[in-house]
């Protein structure tokens, strides 16, 4: 029998390594639960939401700021009616923006605290992700490969383990 923590040759009946210590797991030992692909990821998904959804709430605040340039100046534009529409089109864009970033952030601070809610906004916020090329695809693959297996989605439910 070999110490499974520094390969140390040991007798059958050791129970701790002679050379680092180490417990040594027989057969009445249990075995070491694997960690699931929620607990390793959840942290990070969360982290990422919070990140790229500040990032979108930046955006959707600059699209708000450009239009409201615009105001005053879309006339030298020539087009009809570009006073009117352009303006709008560009503080729809933003506010639409800004919500889904303020959305985004709430998503992952319920993540992080593993609030019930906050699996299904990020599976929807994740869907939506996906048509935002790269970043947004990369986020919107990666929320649902961690939240979406039926395994998952027991596990979310379940309080988190202490350990």
């Amino acid at each position: 029998m070999y110490c499974s923590a520094c390969g140390t040759q040991l007798p059958d009946n050791a129970r701790f390594c002679s050379k680092c210590g180490a417990t040594i797991g027989g057969a009445g030992a249990p075995a070491p639960a694997a960690r699931s692909r929620l607990v390793r990821h959840l942290p990070a998904l969360a982290l990422l939401w919070v990140v790229y959804s500040l990032l979108r709430v930046f955006a959707g605040g600059t699209v708000l700021f450009v239009g409201r340039m615009f105001m005053p100046h879309s006339m030298m534009f020539g087009w009809p009616f570009s006073h009117f529409f352009l303006p709008g089109l560009l503080t729809t864009i933003g506010v639409g923006v800004l919500v889904l970033g303020v959305l985004g952030v709430a998503t992952g601070w319920g993540l992080w605290q593993r609030e019930p809610w906050a699996r299904i906004a990020a599976l929807v916020l994740g869907v939506l992700a996906l048509l935002h090329f790269p970043i947004g695809t990369a986020l919107g693959i990666y929320t649902l490969w961690v939240l979406l297996p039926s395994e998952s989605a027991a596990e979310y439910a379940r309080p988190p383990q202490m350990g």
